[in-house]
């Protein structure tokens, strides 16, 4: 997945706490050729080593099962804040600045958008499928396998962007998501300003990225464990830039970073 800023940023003071509002991005992912035409997707992979024999879909149904999902995406994105005190239920037709709280009941892409040209929220579900003809582990992670950053930057673009990942289809105010982020410098290191910003964001289950390039892996007893034979695995990915985050500021316009998407069976 590749991310682009194609607005600059531009801050407002508001009660002497500086915040972005108003901002345009734009998340340009992979340019993956597919029979000799380029596109743009969120590209997932799943291993089939070994007797392992693990698919993807976007449909419920189970149709057009592959090893290589390739997800559409694209477009112009604002910064946003998931506000957990706003429930609404979603609606492809409404403009929001918000995550409905039943995203993870609606099948493939349902991005949420801002206005008639940006997205405020990219996300999508999925379905991992175990064809195998036994029950297997599963380890998946979400690495950053390639940042192009501007030189000088006091900031990067992975550091103001935000993951969030679900299994099932609960409801956000189930409280089940988990949400992946850069991590932050020591608060006795922030200025006033920044404690501020990070004192208005109201979601929970907030990790830090793994490393430097890997958002998250579950492997071993974090991972699926003895997946059967049949079995299928509802997961949903939102993605965000954290308009309450400090770095969410000019530097970052005209970074680009690659993400992917793996599960690998045993």
């Amino acid at each position: 997945m590749l991310i682009r800023w194609l607005k600059r940023l531009k801050w407002l003071r508001i009660s002497k706490v500086v915040i972005p509002v108003a901002l345009a991005v734009s998340l340009i992912f992979v340019g993956f050729t597919v029979y000799g035409h380029e596109a743009e997707y969120f590209v997932i992979n799943a291993g089939n080593e070994d007797g392992v024999r693990l698919s993807l879909t976007l449909n419920r149904d189970l149709s057009e099962q592959t090893s290589r999902l390739l997800v559409p995406a694209g477009g112009n994105y604002g910064d946003v804040t998931y506000d957990t005190s706003e429930v609404f239920g979603y609606d492809p037709s409404a403009y929001a600045d918000n995550l409905p709280d039943d995203i993870a009941r609606h099948d493939g892409v349902h991005s949420v958008y801002k206005n008639e040209t940006d997205l405020a929220f990219y996300s999508f579900s999925f379905y991992l499928v175990n064809n195998s003809d036994r029950a297997v582990n599963v380890d998946y992670s979400l690495t950053i396998e390639e940042m192009v950053k501007r030189s000088g930057a006091s900031c990067h673009v992975d550091e103001a962007l935000r993951v969030m990942f679900i299994e099932d289809e609960p409801l956000l105010s189930e409280n089940t998501y988990t949400i992946y982020q850069k991590r932050n410098k020591p608060a006795e290191e922030m200025t006033p300003a920044e404690r501020e910003f990070f004192s208005q964001i109201n979601y929970t289950n907030v990790f830090d990225f793994e490393s430097e390039n890997c958002v998250f892996s579950r492997t071993g007893y974090m991972g699926l464990v003895n997946f059967p034979s049949g079995g299928v695995k509802r997961f949903t990915v939102v993605l965000w830039l954290e308009g309450n985050d400090p770095e969410c500021i000019n530097d970052i316009f005209g970074e680009r970073l690659r993400l992917s998407l793996n599960f690998v069976g045993t």
